[in-house]
């Protein structure tokens, strides 16, 4: 929690609005949550279904983290609301379009 707050204060504090600063670290995370997926699949790990409940083995907090304090993260407690929105399919269509276009201008050179 302490690296999303360090990650949206550095932000926030360089000229981005909130609302920016949110949807930054959301298309980045959502990046990096994908690229890490696709590297465990290829490297053998198995991905199983959503409706599975996570195997969090010997964690400190297994499923708990929902009810970690924000004390230690005030940048992400003040952006609490702005994080805490559903944007997934607006998120999809754009994170789509951005890839369509990509493989568009990769065609046409």
């Amino acid at each position: 929690m302490e690296v999303v707050d360090t990650f949206l204060r550095a932000l926030t504090g360089n000229g981005f609005s909130d609302a920016q600063a949110v949807n930054a670290y959301r298309a980045f995370s959502s990046f990096l949550l994908g690229q890490l997926l696709l590297q465990s699949v290829v490297r053998g790990a198995e991905a199983g279904p959503a409706e599975e409940p996570l195997d969090e083995g010997g964690a400190a907090v297994p499923e708990g983290d929902g009810n970690l304090s924000l004390d230690i993260a005030p940048e992400v407690q003040r952006l609490r609301a702005l994080l805490s929105e559903d944007r997934s399919d607006e998120e999809f269509e754009v994170s789509l379009e951005a890839l369509l276009d990509r493989l568009d201008r990769e065609l046409s050179q």
